[in-house]
């Protein structure tokens, strides 16, 4: 009888392991789960970002050239007045 006993307490205890190394299982895959879903959190955050600057650099540049335009209009304009008031000048004269 002593034995039956003795090998009831041993495969209580081998549960009581099970059930604990199941316990801790469980919370190394919820502590797991947690980290990768705040890192692809992260991550979509950090892309967003990313995606948000790529625009306003693509904005900036297309204003930058727009600028550009802009300026070498100007310069035209002013060569032609230059030209033409030199040859008022001329005329003048």
């Amino acid at each position: 009888m002593n034995s039956v006993q003795e090998n009831k307490n041993e495969l209580e205890a081998a549960v009581r392991y099970c059930e604990s190394a199941i316990t801790r299982a469980k919370q190394t895959i919820e502590s797991m789960e947690f980290r990768q879903h705040a890192a692809s959190k992260a991550w979509h955050e950090q892309t967003g970002r990313e995606e948000a600057l790529q625009r306003e650099v693509a904005d900036l540049k297309v204003k930058q050239q727009e600028m550009e335009q802009t300026i070498q209009l100007q310069k035209d304009q002013i060569a032609m007045f230059q030209r033409k008031m030199t040859r008022l000048s001329e005329v003048d004269r």
